[in-house]
């Protein structure tokens, strides 16, 4: 089903309603997880219009049904359960929400509470949000954080400066199917490392693009490296945000 439509009438209401219910009872059959979440298909089935009654901004976006639930690890970011963290839409910051960010396909899912105390996953249209923060770690949408760029997503912004460095991550999904995965299993979290300055987005995951980059204070961001024992490919974000900060002083001299 597309995005809910706001500002509707209540027929239109009423059709909605409908439709929303009949295709996630559809869903679920065509991908066998009736069982699995029965529970929340009878919430669901009853109470489909409790979702209408919350935030109509917030709630903006598909029922998420996951998939291959049996595969070994997860395409989330982070642990495979929900993390409270804050998301903003529109420019409206929502605090305390329940997220999860699946990396395989770069959705938000939210979890978000029905009038009754249970729960219902919805993935959040991504054209509406802005960024979102699950622990510690901060996202940006580049569609609405840079004006006239080329290129889309969620990225973890690291540093802003004379230029703006960003982490991607992914994960994929491996259809390998043996003994030690009969049910295919999904790939470690693997990041990659992006320059974006004068309105292009260079990839500098390999350090020796980073010093490409930079080719005239090549020779003293090797020695920082060495001397802050940065292990450039797997560096966490506070030394990549260090390590960034430095390329930005010494090649603009501030």
């Amino acid at each position: 089903m597309g995005d809910l439509i706001m500002n509707s009438t209540p027929n239109e209401m009423l059709l909605q309603k409908f439709v929303f219910t009949f295709l996630i009872l559809f869903c679920l059959l065509v991908f066998g997880q009736a069982q699995e979440v029965s529970g929340e298909v009878e919430e669901l089935y009853n109470h489909t219009e409790q979702i209408y009654s919350t935030d109509d901004l917030l709630v903006n976006g598909q029922i998420y049904i996951p998939t291959r639930t049996i595969a070994k690890g997860s395409p989330y970011f982070g642990k495979n359960k929900f993390s409270e963290g804050v998301v903003i839409i529109k420019g409206r910051q929502f605090d305390g929400v329940l997220l999860k960010y699946n990396l395989e396909d770069q959705r938000l899912i939210l979890r978000a509470a029905l009038e009754s105390g249970k729960y219902v996953t919805i993935v959040l249209n991504s054209k509406l949000v802005d960024a979102f923060n699950i622990g510690d770690q901060e996202f940006i949408n580049a569609d609405s954080y840079f004006s006239n760029s080329n290129f889309s997503g969620f990225y973890t912004l690291v540093y802003e400066g004379s230029f703006v460095c960003l982490v991607k991550y992914k994960k994929t999904f491996r259809a390998v199917y043996d003994t030690q995965t009969p049910n295919g299993s999904y790939t470690e979290m693997k990041s990659d490392y992006f320059i974006f300055e004068n309105g292009r987005l260079e990839n500098i995951t390999k350090k020796k693009a980073l010093l490409n980059h930079f080719p005239i204070q090549k020779k003293e961001i090797k020695s920082f490296i060495r001397k802050h024992k940065i292990q450039y490919k797997k560096a966490n974000i506070f030394s990549l945000h260090q390590l960034m900060k430095y390329c930005d002083s010494i090649s603009t001299g501030k």
